[in-house]
């Protein structure tokens, strides 16, 4: 009976102490394998055995060796995968790096542009400022020289003055284009800034002439009596028409030849502007400051 007890002891199979060193020396994977397997079939050969069916047959070791085997595989090829994969991740990112430093320096020139146009806008702004400064100072002028020269209309006070022929009716007492021509270089030197006969304004270049025995200014007859306005002064204008020499020649001529003469002082005159002249044709001169320059009728 003894000797049985041992040889049960020492069986093999039965968790003998060289059964249990064997499990040790197993390798874990291959342990938790085999382990698994033998509970689960050992469980199933019971279940049939209280049932009255057959038990089944034992799987082999080789095939939990070809699942472990498989397992293995499987993880290489992740482990080859996920190396793949951090190689590309490393290669993106050092790309993306480069994107980024190459944005930055897009960026740093972009604003270094951006200030260079800020610069040079407010440059530009500074030269608008003065060429608006400039353009309302030369329509000033312009303005000023346009009513000086006759082609603007023009308003202020000034002095009123009407002319007409002799009352006795003789030749010698009628007015003549060169006697207006005295009256009005007469009132220019004493101070005038504008002068208009009969609605016709006086300019530098439309002369009081003759013709058929009619005073024209231009093209434009005059009909006795001629009425004369002169924006200017009121509180000098007389006087000093007095004093030049013109005026003096003008009183001359309304005594010897009795001609009708009136001159009073006026707050609100207006004169219209002069006819623009039309340029018909012009030649280049020596003399950029001589321009010839022909006027239509």
């Amino acid at each position: 009976m003894a000797g049985t007890d041992q040889e049960r002891r020492v069986a093999p199979g039965s968790g003998a102490p060289d059964d249990v060193t064997d499990r040790i020396r197993m390798p874990l994977l291959d342990r938790i394998t085999t382990g698994a397997l033998d509970e689960e079939y050992q469980q199933v050969a019971q279940q049939r055995a209280a049932s009255g069916e057959p038990a089944a047959t034992r799987l082999p070791h080789r095939t939990a060796a070809v699942v472990v085997a498989i397992f293995g595989l499987l993880i290489v090829t992740a482990a080859v995968q996920t190396s793949r994969n951090a190689e590309v991740a490393e290669a993106g990112r050092v790309e993306l790096i480069d994107q980024v430093n190459g944005r930055r320096d897009d960026l740093r020139a972009a604003q270094g542009r951006i200030s260079d146009l800020r610069t040079e806008n407010g440059e530009l702004a500074d030269a608008r400022e003065r060429v608006i400064t400039q353009e309302r100072t030369v329509s000033a002028r312009q303005l000023l020289l346009a009513g000086t020269t006759g082609y603007a209309p023009v308003s202020g006070p000034g002095v009123r003055i009407t002319v007409d022929d002799s009352p006795d009716g003789t030749s010698d007492g009628i007015v003549r284009d060169e006697d207006l021509a005295i009256l009005a270089n007469g009132l220019w030197t004493a101070g005038a800034e504008a002068i208009a006969v009969n609605g016709q304004r006086l300019t530098g270049i439309s002369p009081i002439r003759n013709v058929n025995g009619a005073i024209h200014i231009r093209t434009q007859p005059l009909r006795p009596p001629y009425q004369v306005l002169a924006v200017g002064s009121p509180n000098t204008l007389q006087a000093r028409f007095a004093e030049a020499g013109s005026g003096a020649a003008w009183y001359a001529l309304v005594r010897t030849f009795g001609l009708e003469f009136t001159m009073e002082n006026a707050q609100n005159l207006s004169l219209p502007a002069a006819r623009q002249p039309t340029l018909r044709s012009a030649v280049q001169l020596a003399d950029e400051n001589a321009p010839k320059i022909e006027e239509t009728p």
